[in-house]
């Protein structure tokens, strides 16, 4: 009987510490109040499943004031769907380093700039962002130009003599992965020839693992995690990932063969151009000491699966956007008519002229953000500021920017915020929005390495396409199902009809 009111009263003595150690966050939420929550899961059970995580967080940030603050598990979480905070979060040197949830990406595919925390971020960052400099990135556009005509033979044999409906969405994944493999490793995959269904499927899988255990509190414990069947998918996905990656980090032989196809061609002559690709890169800087090849093989991962996955999701909703939007597709192929004559190359110049083209896209992204909600956290207590109060957030607090919902809230822009209007929102004319409110690629101190890069492939991709092609599909923007993923993903993806111009 002692030795169990002794081993109560040092329980209790153990919890009074522990609420003790974390008075602060509760000194935040009384303050900014938000949904309480379970205790020790948090949001958990509301926010587990990813068909209905970004419509729940809407709705919540309705009800609240935002900002306000919750818990995931037992983190405090700090929720954002504002312009002012964001710029606040964005260019604190305090929120630099990615939500602590990035740990399970980074125990999957390894620690990359997408992932890591200073001061690792910084190094790499600092190390590897010549290879995403403009002039580096010019050098890229015969590549991209190839893929573009990849993409038009695929949309002409499929949609035009075969006469299919086609899901745009799959055909997209490989030119843009082929062209990220070819512009940062400098290799040619051929992905579609080969039966490549697996690394996308791997990919797709990688990122629902990890959404599914940052949702699921109770998978946090790692010695939890380990005996669950979701350990089992995320290895056999990794395995399928690392064997890839370890493919294109083999020696690369710079000698055309006789057999070598145009891309092949265009490929090395790139290559020949600049040493600054990623891969040349890394590979100086490990003879030189500074990385080392497992950073190499984190870095390779996290780039491609980054470039890829974004990019081709932009690309994507820009497309279904223009289909389902046939006055605004007919204004673009007005544009592309007059700045690109014939249907052939596309130059830097004539790039930097599609202004309309640039419009739509952003537009899009303004609708689909690629990446719906992204993390950080506070490493030092830092103070934001809510309608002229002034609130401290405690060091250790898990930020959760909602970039999905913040750029189609009516609160911010305004009646049409849920339609898709390039010219309302985009055009000359448009009303002044903040400079936080549209944040595609982030902003601030961690804005995306590699946002040129996306935007100029997308460009030149949606002009290639829409200069020739007209595009239509019986969806409508109101009937889309969006699932809050890594990059944002539909329930169900429409099937579209081109038909030559």
């Amino acid at each position: 009987m002692l030795a169990c009111i002794i081993l109560l009263g040092w329980l209790l003595l153990v919890w009074m510490y522990f609420l003790w150690s974390r008075r602060m966050y509760y000194k935040a939420a009384w303050q900014l109040r938000g949904p309480i929550g379970w205790p020790f899961i948090g949001m958990g059970l509301q926010m587990m499943n990813p068909e209905t995580f970004l419509q729940y967080m809407d709705g919540l940030s309705r009800k609240f004031k935002a900002p306000f603050i919750s818990w995931m598990g037992i983190n405090c979480f700090l929720y954002v769907n504002d312009p002012n905070t964001v710029e606040q979060i964005f260019n604190s040197t305090h929120c630099t380093n990615k939500g602590d949830f990035y740990r399970f990406m980074s125990s999957a595919i390894g620690d990359g700039l997408f992932t890591s925390s200073s001061p690792r971020w910084n190094k790499h960052r600092r190390l590897i962002n010549p290879a995403f400099g403009r002039q580096i990135l010019s050098n890229f556009l015969p590549i991209f130009n190839a893929e573009a005509e990849v993409l038009l033979q695929k949309l002409d044999l499929e949609g035009i003599q075969h006469g299919k409906k086609l899901e745009i969405y799959q055909i997209l994944k490989k030119i843009v992965l082929e062209a990220a493999c070819q512009t940062t490793m400098g290799k040619k995959m051929n992905f579609q020839h080969d039966g490549s269904t697996a690394i996308f499927e791997a990919y797709s899988g990688l990122t629902e693992v990890c959404v599914k255990r940052m949702l699921s509190p109770w998978l946090y414990p790692e010695f939890i995690y380990r005996r669950s069947r979701l350990l089992c998918q995320q290895q056999k996905v990794v395995g399928v990932l690392l064997g890839f990656i370890e493919q294109l980090l083999e020696p690369i032989v710079s000698v055309v063969s006789p057999h070598a196809t145009d891309a092949d061609q265009i490929t090395n002559e790139s290559r020949g151009k600049s040493k600054s690709i990623f891969i040349e890169q890394v590979r100086e800087h490990v003879e030189r000491g500074q990385l080392s090849w497992q950073d190499v093989r984190d870095e390779a991962n996290v780039t491609i699966a980054a470039t890829f996955e974004t990019t081709s999701t932009a690309l994507y909703f820009t497309i279904l956007c223009l289909a389902m939007h046939p006055n605004y597709q007919e204004k673009l192929h007005e544009e592309l008519v007059r700045e690109l004559p014939s249907n052939d190359s596309v130059s830097l110049e004539q790039l930097q002229r599609l202004e309309y083209t640039e419009m739509v896209i952003n537009e899009a992204m303004r609708l689909f953000s690629p990446v719906p909600m992204v993390l950080r956290s506070a490493d030092q207590d830092i103070e934001i500021f809510r309608e002229d109060e002034e609130f401290l957030i405690p060091r250790g607090t898990q930020i959760g920017i909602d970039i999905y919902n913040m750029q189609r809230d009516e609160r911010v822009w305004g009646p049409l915020a849920k339609t898709y209007n390039p010219e309302a929102h985009f055009g000359p004319d448009c009303q002044q929005q903040h400079p936080f409110a549209f944040v595609p690629f982030t902003k601030g101190l961690r804005m995306c390495i590699g946002y040129r890069y996306a935007q100029m492939l997308m460009k030149l991709l949606l002009a290639r396409i829409f200069r020739s092609y007209r595009v239509s599909t019986e969806a409508r923007l109101e009937d889309l199902l969006v699932k809050g993923n890594i990059s944002l993903k539909l329930k169900n993806y429409p099937l579209c009809r081109v038909e030559l111009r």
